[in-house]
């Protein structure tokens, strides 16, 4: 039977763990930022309204972001 001190040494570990698993995966939300930033600046040399260009922008980096989530698994 493990003491409560060890049962809570025990938690403490496990989430020391996921955390560092977290630490270790991209932030996937803040890399679809700024590559849609950086597709939206691209674009203002267009004669297309802001509107169209932000919403290219998110879908190229959505389909940026897909395909290298598809190469780590």
């Amino acid at each position: 039977m493990m003491t409560k001190i060890k049962m809570q040494a025990m938690d403490a570990v496990i989430g020391i763990h996921r955390e560092m698993k977290k630490a270790n995966e991209p932030d996937w939300e803040q890399r679809r930022y700024e590559i849609a930033k950086e597709m939206f600046l691209g674009f203002k040399n267009t004669l297309r309204p802001y509107k169209e260009d932000a919403k290219e922008a998110v879908e190229i980096a959505d389909m940026l972001i897909a395909e290298l989530k598809k190469e780590k698994s």
